[in-house]
């Protein structure tokens, strides 16, 4: 009896190491795979991420795009703006011109004294040359000379035609 108890003892040894290297063979070969396969999920899962990430940068880039085209479009509404303004404005002052030149020398005279000089002067150089010389003349001495200094100033910046 001891030695069927000794064979069962051995046999179930046995049995339990077969079963244990049955477990282990399998999930030796199938732990190779299983990195393959976790591998490959991670790549997956990678390139789910990067290509979210180009969706979301392509939304982005379509967005600036956007913006820049809107950008574009009201710069050239301002320039527009500022176009008819400038015309407006050169109107504007060959009127003023027009009426400071019909009006007496020593009227005229008075009048630019007491404007801005900058203004004054804009005024004086549009001016025909007679009529400039009449007004000056007419004017308070240190004004005239200021008026000529800065006349002189603002020709030199006029470009040569």
């Amino acid at each position: 009896m001891n030695k069927t108890l000794l064979a069962l003892a051995l046999w179930g040894c046995v049995c339990s190491n077969a079963i244990v290297f049955a477990q282990d063979t399998p999930a030796a070969t199938q732990q190779p795979a299983d990195s393959g396969k976790t591998k490959n999920m991670e790549l997956s899962r990678r390139e789910e991420a990067v290509k979210k990430e180009e969706e979301r940068l392509n939304d982005l880039k379509a967005e600036v795009d956007k913006k820049i085209a809107e950008y574009e479009k009201l710069l050239r509404q301002l320039d527009e703006i500022m176009a008819k303004l400038k015309e407006t404005n050169t109107e504007r002052m060959n009127n003023l011109v027009k009426i400071y030149e019909s009006m007496p020398a020593e009227n005229a005279a008075k009048e630019l004294e007491l404007l801005d000089e900058e203004l004054s002067v804009a005024i004086l150089v549009k001016m025909k040359p007679r009529k400039t010389a009449a007004v000056l003349s007419a004017m308070d001495k240190r004004k005239a000379a200021i008026f000529t200094d800065l006349m002189s100033k603002v020709t030199k910046k006029l470009p040569v035609r």
